[in-house]
């Protein structure tokens, strides 16, 4: 969830948040606690409990934390017992490490130590962190500044250990046991799969609700747990063909006996070009007249254990086809920048590795060719079936019953297309 001063309703509703927590624990009635819990049920930490009885016994205990610029949060190494989630304002993720500088100083035997502290990330509205010290009670791994004025919501680990620990111990060994057997994350350890399962969301989606479409910038990846996603695209088609097709026509009108192995006679190759025509798509002038047609093109299914969409998020460049559920589904979904953190391995792979979908051109001219394809081989079993059926009839010397007649297969051109190895696009 994105708060920003920009949605004045996002902004009243953390307003009233504040008031809600700056009421004491004692103080709050059941009508404060169930519009907290509202507020944070889709928390990672309550997935599994919200609206429970359990949740509703955490708000009634947590608090309000504000930090000025500058402010330390939490501090490297100090011991872990609270959880926080950051209303309104920016952080700093600071890494503290030594180094040896390999001077020493006169009279000294030892090396000169130095400690170096860097960024090493930003966290922003909606984002959490201090869930591992709630789980294992360890110490910080990072500290954490405050970059402005900010509100955060704090959990302490008393109230987390009574109410959701052994909840959320389960669940989230239930996620690291499938990314275990994912192959992107088989080479993993066992601490950086904590700190990822940690971080990682659940997502549910109803067969064909839509999970992502076009024009969309996303900023993490989707692994899909269970279920079945089918990735479609919307591509502008000619709508009137006929200045491509009438010189096609009048080749095909002439009923030449095609040998289809042969590939490159003069009409294979004329039907070639028209396609090859089409598959440019419509011009600017057929766009202002209206002389197009948009379908929308099935690319592929995605089944359990693939991610998406990678190589959009990668390159943050905004999403031009769509992600609809084929099936129930439920993904992890997994923010880039967790990912660069814990495992950069497996960033670095992705990042290298995930390719792009053709361009429209290419989908175009693939949609022809199968529609060729189809066509021809529709007729074909027809032909099959024809013929079986007027053998048995001539068997009877049932002259009565009509005679299928078998469709002319020089009206479909085989396309040159299925002996070239560059459609395999996956």
């Amino acid at each position: 969830m994105k708060l920003s001063y920009l949605d004045p309703i996002q902004t009243q509703k953390t307003e009233r948040i504040k008031e809600l927590l700056n009421v004491p624990a004692e103080d709050r009635t059941e009508k404060m606690c169930l519009e907290l819990m509202s507020f944070t049920k889709d928390f990672k930490l309550f997935e599994s409990i919200a609206m429970s009885i359990e949740h509703q016994n955490v708000c009634r205990t947590m608090t309000l934390k504000t930090f000025k610029p500058n402010e330390v949060i939490v501090k490297q190494g100090d011991p872990g017992d609270s959880f926080f989630y950051i209303l309104h304002g920016t952080v700093n993720v600071r890494l503290a490490t030594q180094i040896d500088t390999g001077i020493k100083e006169a009279g000294d035997l030892t090396q000169r130590v130095v400690t170096i502290e860097k960024n090493i990330g930003v966290l922003k509205d909606g984002q959490t962190f201090g869930e591992l010290a709630l789980l294992y009670g360890t110490p910080r791994t990072a500290s954490i500044v405050a970059m402005t004025n900010s509100s955060m919501i704090k959990i302490d680990k008393t109230a987390f250990d009574k109410y959701v620990k052994n909840i959320f111990e389960n669940q989230l060994q239930d996620q690291i046991e499938f990314l275990k057997i994912c192959p992107l994350f088989q080479k993993v350890e066992k601490d950086p799969l904590i700190k990822l399962g940690v971080r990682t969301e659940i997502k549910k989606f109803s067969t064909g609700q839509v999970i992502l479409n076009g024009n969309y910038k996303v900023d993490r990846i989707y692994l899909i747990r269970r279920g079945g996603v089918k990735v479609t695209k919307e591509i502008k088609f000619i709508k009137d063909d006929k200045r491509f097709r009438k010189q096609g026509k009048k080749n095909l009108a002439k009923k030449e006996f095609i040998d289809f192995s042969d590939l490159s006679n003069r009409q294979q190759i004329e039907n070639d070009k028209i396609i090859e025509q089409l598959s440019a798509g419509p011009t600017v002038n057929d766009l202002e007249k209206g002389n197009y047609v948009s379908k929308e093109i099935t690319l592929e299914t995605l089944k359990i254990g693939d991610i998406f969409p990678s190589y959009y998020a990668v390159n943050s460049i905004l999403l031009d086809v769509n992600f609809e559920a084929d099936t129930p589904c439920e993904f992890l979904t997994i923010k880039l920048s967790d990912l660069q953190e814990i495992v950069p391995d497996v960033y670095e792979f992705i990042k290298k590795y995930c390719k792009p979908y053709p361009n429209e051109e290419f989908l175009r001219k693939f949609y022809y060719y199968n529609d060729a394809w189809c066509k021809y081989k529709n007729a074909l079993k027809y032909n099959i079936i024809a013929d079986s059926i007027n053998s048995k009839c001539i068997k009877k010397n049932d002259m009565r019953t009509k005679i299928y007649q078998r469709k002319d297969l020089d009206n479909f051109k085989l396309p040159s297309i299925f002996g070239e190895k560059n459609m395999k696009y996956k």
